[in-house]
Formats: structure tokens, sequence, C-alpha cells
């Protein structure tokens, strides 16, 4: 193999401290995701004025809608590393080229999974132990989320490419715009407009407008790469062949997705678990905490992304150790974040509740704030694990950090349920803090001495 030619002195990336690399991406970025997570809160408090079966409804239809998401994220981070890598090697020819075919696979997988995972919906519900009406506005909700996968994945691959040439502005502009679309079409979807003649559609208001506003972002995205003047333009040049990317994509995805449905399978049997032995109380306190949750783990992929795309530069102008420094200030970033977010959370329990359940039943705030105290510091530990993930994924190694999650959450899992079986409801809460303390631990150490960042990646 010859060697590797060095970044192109025309990019600007390389040249910047790891710290401040990845703070200048990655922050705009997760503060932009974050503001994702938020906006499913407010729809998730416009839910709860519906009632609890509502709010359980909607905590079990996007709980679900989760797992096709998994594969999107993992195959737009994929074409980010691999992205990231050409343009370190100044092969911007190549990248244009990998970008479009990239595109397009994503395209063709957005609407097979689409239809793929409508069809199990009601089986998924099932598996939940729902019934009634609950179980009706659940399987409604999977089912509209689930067949608006392809505008998100086509979201996702488009911005994928934009951060992979370090851009800041356009990603949040994208994320901030189908946010405010989003809130402003929930509005009248789960309550009816009668000016307009408009009836509530109930809890699956807020998937509907969700899908739409996801729709009309994709579209103003791939216009955006369209354009000529852009540096991975979708515009095909003429005699150029477009490579086969599905494999490598694939390839590179499948251990991303199993490490990140470890993660939601923690919350897919913490919810059996609570609520067999705490109650519907419980459950639905669940439900409403656990999409606070999403704010952090949002955010966190924010600076796990900018580690990506800065690891890629560094590992192939030979400066491995820039990597691993990227690596670590992305985990430390995203761990502070993760922080604040959970002191936030812990202080203003009460008045976030009131969010969703005006009337604050003293059951549910008092398992609510226990989830705050207790609980939720597990994100921010897994926030320092997604961090240092980011720097080894851009060096082009993806198996790694699953070998490395195999371990960690067998501990987690194991922890989990034997303390769920017999233990307090904070004593599982710690569990679950305990065993992604664990994980995030091995990350550090996979990142500081994993013998992962190889000069010389394999571009495929």
């Amino acid at each position: 193999m010859s060697p590797t030619p060095p970044s192109a002195p025309s990019d600007p990336l390389p040249l910047r401290s790891p710290a401040w690399a990845v703070l200048s991406q990655g922050l705009p970025l997760a503060l932009g995701l974050a503001s994702h997570a938020a906006i499913n809160l407010v729809d998730l408090a416009m839910v709860g004025r519906l009632g609890g079966d509502a709010v359980q409804a909607a905590h079990i239809g996007s709980t679900w809608n989760f797992l096709p998401m998994i594969v999107g994220n993992c195959v737009s981070t994929s074409l980010l590393a691999r992205l990231s890598l050409r343009l370190g090697a100044g092969d911007v020819d190549g990248a244009q080229r990998l970008n479009r075919a990239g595109q397009w696979f994503m395209l063709w997988l957005g609407l097979l999974l689409a239809v793929a995972t409508a069809l199990p919906a009601g089986p998924m519900v099932a598996l939940t132990g729902v019934t009634g009406a609950v179980r009706d506005d659940a399987l409604h909700y999977l089912l509209v989320s689930n067949l608006g996968c392809l505008p998100m994945f086509v979201l996702m691959q488009t911005t994928a490419a934009m951060r992979a040439v370090g851009e800041v502005g356009m990603p949040l502009g994208l994320l901030l715009g189908a946010n405010g679309v989003n809130l402003l079409l929930a509005l009248p979807l789960l309550f009816g407009w009668d000016a307009i003649g408009l009836p509530s559609q109930g809890v699956v208001g807020a998937a509907y407008a969700a899908v739409i506003a996801r729709t009309l972002a994709a579209v103003v995205s791939v216009w955006w790469l369209w354009r000529r003047a852009h540096p991975l333009s979708l515009r095909a040049a003429p005699g150029l062949p477009r490579p086969r990317v599905a494999g490598q994509l694939l390839a590179d995805a499948w251990p991303q997705m199993l490490q990140i449905g470890l993660r939601a399978g923690l919350i897919l049997v913490l919810t059996p678990l609570v609520r067999v032995r705490f109650g519907d109380a419980a459950t639905v306190s669940l439900g409403i905490t656990t999409r606070f949750d999403t704010m952090v783990l949002f955010a966190s992929l924010g600076f796990a992304n900018a580690a990506t795309a800065y690891s890629g530069r560094a590992v192939m102008a030979g400066r491995p150790q820039l990597a691993r420094r990227a690596g670590l200030w992305a985990a430390l970033q995203a761990g502070l974040l993760g922080a604040v977010f959970v002191s936030l959370m812990a202080a203003n329990a009460p008045w976030l509740l009131g969010w969703f359940l005006p009337d604050r039943p003293a059951d549910v705030l008092a398992v609510t704030q226990l989830y705050f105290d207790r609980a939720a510091w597990s994100q921010a530990l897994g926030a320092v694990a997604l961090g240092a993930i980011g720097a080894v994924q851009g060096a082009g190694s993806m198996r790694a950090p699953l070998w490395v999650d195999g371990v960690g959450f067998a501990i987690a899992f194991a922890w989990l349920w034997v303390v769920g079986r017999n233990g307090t409801l904070e004593q599982l809460y710690l569990a679950l803090v305990g065993g992604m303390a664990v994980v995030a631990v091995l990350h550090l150490g996979l990142v500081a001495f994993g013998r992962w960042a190889s000069p010389l990646p394999r571009l495929g």
C-alpha cells in the first residue's frame, strides 16, 4: 500500500487544535441537536394535555421508532467518517463521488426501512403489554413515525456531508428550522383548529407534524448540496462512475447499530421492569424523563460527529495523537454539557413535570425527582462514551468500540437485571448509573491506549 498523502493545505480543519476544533464545530451542533430533542419535549408536553394514556402511547411509539433511526444515524456516521478520510487524503474528487453514491443509497434504504418497519408495528406494540386505547394510539403513532423514516434518513445523510466539510451554520439552521415547523404544526394537529375545520388528530398529530417538518428540511438540504459551489456537490461530473457504497457503508454501520441498540435496549429492559415492580406512576414518569434524556444523548452526538470529522483528517496526516486528543476532548465536552443538562433537570423537576401533567400528581412527581437525581446521570456518563467513540470511528475503526461496548453493557445489563428483581426503584436507578460508568471508563481507555489511530486507515 502506497503512503497516504497528507491533508490538503486548503483544508483548515486539521490546522486547529483538537480542543478548539471539537468545541467550535461540536457545540453548535450539540445545541442544535439538543433543540431537536427539546422540541420533542414540547410535543410531549402538549401530548400530556391529552392525559397520561397519551403520554404512554407516545413513549411506546417513539421508543420503537428509535430502532430504524439507529440504522439511518449509523449509515450517516459511516459516510461522515469515510468522507473525512478522503478529504484528509486530499481526494476531493473521490469524496464527491462517494457522497453522491451515499446519498442515493440512503434514499433507497430509507424507503425500504419505512415499509419494512411499518409491517410489524402491531407485534412491536403488543410486546409492551399495553391494551385498549393506549395500544391503538401507540400503534397509529408508530406507523406514522416509521413511514416517516424516509425524509429523516435523507436529512441525516445530507447533513453528514455538510459536517464532513466543516459546515456549522447550515446543519444547525436545518435542525432549528425543522424544529420550528414541527412546533407550529403540532398545535393544530394535536388539538384541532376550528377556524379552518381541522379536527383534533389526538396524540398521533405529533407524529404527523414531525414527519412533515422533516420532509421540508430534507428538501432544503438536498437543494443545498445540489449547488455546484458546494465542495461535495451532488451534481455528477460527466464520465465519472458512481462507486458502489452499499456494502462499505453497511459494513461500517452494523457495529454502530449494535452499539446504539444496546443503549436503546437499556430503556426497553427498564420499562417493563418499572411497570411490573413499581406501577403506573413510575411508568408514566419514565415516559417523560427518558424524553429529557434524549437532550443529553443528541447533544453528545454533536461532539462525537465533530471528533469524527477531525480524527479522520488527523490520522490521514499521520498525526494519531491529535486524533486521540480529539476523542478525549469530545468525551470531556460531551460529558460536561450532559452534566449541565442533568443538573438543571434535577433542580427543576416539579416545573418540568408540570409541562406534561399540569396537576403534578404527588406519586408521579416523587419518582420523577428520583429519576433526575439518580438515573439521569447515566446519560451524562453515556455522553462521555459517545464523545470518545466519535474519534475512533473517524479513524475508520468501527468494530473496536463495539467490542468495548459488548463488555461494558454485559456488565450493565446484568447489574440492572439482578437489582431489578428485588431492589428498590432507587437501587435500580443507581445500578443504571453504575453500569454506564463502566462503559464510559472502558471507552476512555480505548481512546487513550487502544490501537485504533492508524496513520493508514482503510479508505475502501
